[in-house]
């Protein structure tokens, strides 16, 4: 229940409720009228308790205490209809009865339902005198209206418990979700260029002691390798601090060329064959770098002794882009699993793509399909 929406046509059928029991009083005295005066406050009371409940239950259990007395003094004739209240005051407790139950805790419900049922029971004894005149039929109908008035409430309250399981479910599955995409940002971008980074370190420390100059000379790679990555941190954190998605590469060619060109400067022969359409979505082509850069990364940290590696990005005849990074070393322990190749398979997954690692005749290949006229 939209309680914005939905206290304005209570409000009309109140107001009409009203204006009816005016029509049928046919001039009424000063003690009808009261009373009738006396039923706008519980009325109001309902209307307002879609927003606030706090003073609803206190000002209709006085408006009916008052006007029963006045009902007993001044012998006021007012039509009611399966209860000892008006017609109005008697659709007033209800609306307050069903929004009590749906929206406040158990305990106070509870309190507040008595509450409206106590004063309606004194209603009915000051009245119309219930208990001598056993008045069955309206104490059937009191009972019925407030069962189905406390039935309501319950089933709008289920039916907000379930609506809030699912969006508690609904936040739950975003958040995993945004984890797992910044769990593969780090491993595709940080952990490609930190592994850059550790090889070249690797690679100045062997050589340190015979030659300084070379050492001196894989510096610069390092201290570049390092930025990137710092720059790649610092585009992630400000996603997470303002929400906003990582930039999409607009270049595939030149971001591909760079990546192979750092592989290169760390001693990887490298053969790069490229055949892109005149456009590639851009989120695809991130998707493409990353498979590109996670690819490599692999070759880095696992294959032993590589002397080749070949990166190959055609389209197809089916209308896809294929990319295959394929190298001659053999395949250590970690290629078979690990973060990467989950991250490249859900990368792949999301596109609609197919994806495929595993060791060859003589080295190990990823092979990408991605399909160029689709972007999940």
């Amino acid at each position: 229940m939209d309680s914005h929406r939905g206290q304005w046509p209570i409000a009309a059928a109140l107001a009409l409720l009203m204006l009816g029991e005016l029509v049928l009083m046919n001039g009424p005295g000063s003690a009808e009228a009261l009373v009738w005066l006396l039923s706008v406050p519980p009325c109001i009371a309902a209307v307002t308790s879609f927003k606030s409940r706090a003073f609803a239950i206190p000002v209709t259990v006085t408006s009916i205490f008052v006007s029963s007395f006045i009902f007993r003094l001044f012998n006021v004739n007012l039509p009611t209809l399966l209860s000892p209240l008006t017609v109005a005051e008697t659709a007033a407790c209800l609306v307050l009865t069903a929004v009590i139950v749906r929206e406040e805790p158990r305990r106070a419900a509870t309190w507040s339902v008595g509450s409206l049922v106590a004063v309606s029971f004194f209603a009915a004894v000051v009245r119309d005198n219930w208990i001598s005149s056993s008045n069955y039929n309206e104490m059937l109908g009191s009972l019925v209206l407030g069962f189905t008035a406390v039935g309501t409430g319950l089933y709008f309250r289920a039916r907000d418990s379930e609506s809030g399981r699912l969006i508690a479910a609904a936040v739950t599955d975003a958040q995993k979700e945004e984890r797992i995409a910044l769990a593969r940002e780090l491993h595709d971008v940080v952990a490609h260029h930190v592994t850059g980074m550790l090889v070249q370190a690797q690679a100045a420390l062997e050589v340190s002691d015979d030659d300084p100059r070379a050492a001196h000379r894989l510096l610069p790679g390092i201290v570049r390798s390092g930025t990137e990555a710092l720059g790649a941190m610092r585009r992630m954190v400000g996603t997470l601090r303002q929400g906003e998605s990582e930039a999409a590469t607009t270049d595939l060619a030149a971001d591909v060329i760079s990546t192979v060109e750092r592989t290169r400067e760390l001693g990887f022969e490298t053969r790069l064959r490229i055949d892109l359409p005149d456009e590639v979505p851009p989120e695809l082509g991130r998707s493409v770098l990353r498979l590109v850069q996670e690819s490599l990364t692999n070759v880095h940290k696992h294959a032993q002794s590589p002397t080749m590696i070949d990166v190959d990005i055609s389209r197809t005849q089916a209308g896809a882009l294929r990319v295959i990074v394929a190298d001659d070393g053999r395949p250590g322990e970690l290629n078979q699993g690990g973060y990467g190749l989950v991250g490249m398979r859900e990368r792949v997954d999301l596109l609609g793509g197919l994806f495929s690692a595993g060791p060859r005749e003589n080295g190990w290949q990823v092979l990408a399909e991605l399909p160029l006229g689709r972007n999940k």
